[in-house]
């Protein structure tokens, strides 16, 4: 099967800084934190043959986390300015 690693880097620093961020926990809060911040990233899909440890050093390299981490930030300063705005 395909995947997309940005993707599960997405889910990966979503789920550790959720508890630290001001953020809902609707369905639909985070599926759309996570497409915001998807749609800002490039995709990142690897050959049939790369190792594991090479698949696990792009989801450890330190700036892409932050990259990520600041798209995921930004996404959710977007989405739940609204949610919150409507009192949820």
């Amino acid at each position: 099967m395909i995947k997309n690693y940005m993707e599960l880097l997405v889910d990966e620093i979503f789920n550790e800084i959720k508890n630290s961020y001001k953020i809902c926990n609707e369905e639909k809060c985070i599926h759309d934190i996570k497409s915001i911040a998807l749609n800002n990233l490039p995709t990142h899909y690897f050959k049939y043959d790369t190792t594991e440890a090479d698949k696990k050093a792009f989801l450890l390299e330190r700036q892409r986390r932050i990259s990520v981490l600041a798209k995921v930030a930004e996404a959710a300063d977007i989405v739940c300015s609204k949610c919150y705005r409507k009192g949820n």
